[in-house]
């Protein structure tokens, strides 16, 4: 019986040590797994950082497609990797400008990088030798460059240019029917079939000369564009410093005040105009002061009217008017000789 108690209490001495020697081994077994996992973990960050940092290299000079080859492994590899999604994304992506009259690489860049010394990346990605031989509606591939395209796109480059406002009031969706083209779209909503350029680079459309059946286009409204009254604005101020320069201050201070606000040729209006009331006052007061003298009250009575239609401010000319009204009144109630 003790033999049988001696041996069962070193079963149960053996069997606890074997246990603890166990727990201790997988402990030490988890611990060093988490290890490796972590040491693995950071050489994937590390070499992920690095792809990252040489796609940068290849995207600062317009190497579109070597960035996107550098990453074509790791994002099938990590495709849950947020940065390398959001870089496979946008070197995948379509970006497009066309070039308007006027454009140049370096304002595209300018709007697209906030830097318009980056025109080479736009030139490099498009196998443009020289920004001298940019031509006119010539579709160029915009390359993405972090992070400076948030929130840019076509309608805000060439909003003022090409429609009269910087943003679109809202944006139309259009489903695209059998026999649609982008032409005839342009026309109907832009009055211009040109502009069927600015719908397939707002759109991203690779080839605008096939529209899928089916998919939706966004169509930005712009505001009703103002009327260009520039070149009759600029006759009506020759015809009103034509007047000024005959004395006709009347007519000329008449053709200043036309000019229409928003013109570009308002302040020069409001300046010609502030001057031509003065030198037009000023002038029929001595009219006026002439007339009186030569015992014509009512002609002076007539040139002062006219100096403070020009120029109401006129108090001496005020009060001489008042002078000379009495003395006409005065006059009548003269009677005639028989």
């Amino acid at each position: 019986m003790k033999n049988f108690q001696k041996v069962t209490i070193l079963g149960i001495l053996l069997a606890f040590g074997v246990g603890l020697f166990g727990c201790v081994t997988g402990e030490q077994q988890r611990i060093r797994e988490q290890e490796l996992r972590r040491q693995a973990e950071a050489r994937e960050a590390a070499e992920i950082d690095a792809i990252l940092a040489q796609c940068r290299q290849h995207l600062q000079k317009g190497e579109v497609e070597a960035a996107r080859e550098l990453l074509e492994g790791v994002a099938q590899a990590r495709p849950d990797h947020a940065e390398v999604r959001l870089y496979w994304e946008k070197v995948n992506a379509r970006l497009y400008s066309t070039v308007y009259p006027g454009n140049t690489l370096s304002g595209i860049a300018d709007y697209y990088y906030d830097d318009g010394d980056k025109w080479t990346l736009i030139a490099h990605a498009n196998g443009i030798s020289s920004p001298k031989k940019l031509m006119r509606y010539h579709r160029l591939r915009v390359p993405w460059l972090p992070p400076c395209d948030e929130g840019k796109d076509e309608a805000g480059r060439l909003g003022n240019q090409l429609f009269g406002s910087s943003r679109p009031t809202k944006i139309v969706l259009h489903p695209v029917e059998q026999g649609d083209s982008l032409e005839a779209l342009a026309a109907k909503h832009y009055g211009d079939k040109k502009l069927s350029y600015f719908l397939a680079d707002y759109n991203r459309i690779q080839d605008p000369a096939s529209l899928e059946k089916g998919s939706s286009l966004k169509i930005p409204v712009f505001p009703p564009r103002k009327k260009d009254t520039s070149k009759k604005d600029r006759e009506t101020i020759k015809r009103g410093n034509r007047a000024l320069a005959k004395g006709e201050y009347e007519d000329a201070c008449n053709a200043f005040a036309s000019i229409p606000k928003g013109s570009t040729y308002r302040k020069e209006a409001r300046n010609a105009m502030k001057a031509c009331k003065a030198e037009g006052a000023s002038h029929f007061d001595r009219l006026g002061d002439e007339a009186f003298q030569n015992s014509a009250p009512e002609d002076a009575c007539r040139y002062w009217k006219t100096a403070l239609r020009l120029d109401p401010g006129r108090q001496e000319v005020q009060e001489k008017l008042k002078e000379a009204e009495d003395l006409v009144k005065a006059l009548d109630l003269i009677p005639s000789l028989p």
